[in-house]
């Protein structure tokens, strides 16, 4: 039947077009069968026979092209044998290679560590962070609660990325200058070697070197409590003006008034000096400024130096030394040297 003779049967609905075509491109169960005859009341014999020559020629066609899928599935199954065998002497080839048993120790050395550093923030609930100063001093930075902190040269302080909880902790190696900011309700504490620090609110100098055996604190403002975490008893309460000192070697807490001026020289660069012995006075400029100085005659030592520097460079203090006692400063191999004038 042509398409033009079909085109004028405009008395035939559209769903009865539909189930026509389904009839002749879809296998129907033979319920719907029964739906064909009704969209074909309006064809003539001969024209019915041609739709029925059609649908057994679709039939037929589809029937020819129908995809051997078992047979398709089966030879998927062969390559994906074959390739995985093929993976199993290459792996095996590899395995047995000295430089993958190499790269993968390495690689498995790299495992523990990134895991043991994920272990440990997950289990503690807190993003750690860390500062550290080698030959350099970083004057001031604030912690997450506002806190002032100045680091000296060979220090390191770890504090959290944000103070949850009701106490503000961090943990220092080295020296540092803390200007707490005062919370009541959450206090501040430092661990430093084997003492603990607990502050409310105030400013003060820690000072613990792993290579020193002991821990200094001294206060400039407010109160700090200093804590044996050894014995866990042992404690004291400073104020202004003292200094507390845990010695390892005794395990010992003492407590005494800061006789040093100096303390924050590190920091400020401001050094005071009254009837100061010389040997002294190179003590200080060594820790300020980094520098080696010795001298040459062990006599120079019972010298004794009155002045104040705010901030001023080296070779302007050791020029204002040479001049007060009649010495002379020469650098030899790095070190500064200071010896009489002959």
């Amino acid at each position: 039947m042509s398409y033009e003779r079909m085109k004028t049967k405009h008395h035939i609905e559209d769903q009865d077009w539909e189930v026509l075509a389904k009839s002749i491109y879809d296998k129907k169960p033979a319920a719907e069968t029964d739906q064909v005859p009704a969209a074909m009341e309006s064809f003539s014999p001969a024209e019915k026979k041609q739709i029925q020559e059609m649908a057994r020629q679709v039939d037929l066609f589809f029937e020819q092209k129908k995809y051997p899928s078992e047979q398709a599935w089966n030879k998927v199954n062969r390559r994906i044998s074959e390739q995985k065998s093929t993976r199993k002497s290459t792996i095996r080839n590899l395995i047995h290679h000295p430089i993958f048993r190499m790269a993968a120790a390495i690689l498995f050395a790299a495992m523990l560590l990134v895991s043991g550093y994920e272990v440990y923030y997950r289990s503690s609930g807190k993003q750690m962070l860390e500062i550290a100063t080698t030959n350099q001093i970083l004057k001031t930075f604030a912690l997450p609660d506002g806190t002032l902190v100045s680091l000296n040269n060979d220090t390191k302080i770890s504090y959290p990325a944000v103070f949850t909880g009701n106490i503000r902790e961090v943990s220092i190696e080295g020296e540092a200058f803390f200007q707490v900011k005062p919370n009541k309700e959450k206090p501040f504490i430092i661990h430093a070697g084997n003492a603990q620090i607990k502050v409310l609110g105030t400013s003060f100098n820690v000072n613990a070197y792993p290579a020193a055996k002991s821990v200094e604190v001294i206060v400039e403002t407010g109160k700090v409590q200093v804590l044996n975490k050894i014995s866990g008893t042992n404690e004291l309460i400073l104020t202004p003006g003292e200094k507390g000192t845990l010695v390892y070697s005794g395990n010992s807490l003492l407590k005494s008034t800061n006789q040093d001026p100096n303390f924050q020289a590190w920091k400020t660069r401001n050094l005071i000096f009254k009837a100061t012995s010389l040997s002294e006075v190179i003590r200080n400029l060594e820790k300020v400024y980094k520098v080696n100085i010795r001298l040459a005659d062990p006599r120079l030592n019972e010298l004794l130096l009155t002045a104040q520097f705010n901030d001023y460079p080296l070779d302007f203090i050791l020029k204002v030394i040479e001049t007060t006692f009649d010495i002379e400063a020469s650098v030899v191999d790095g070190q500064y040297i200071l010896k009489a004038r002959s």
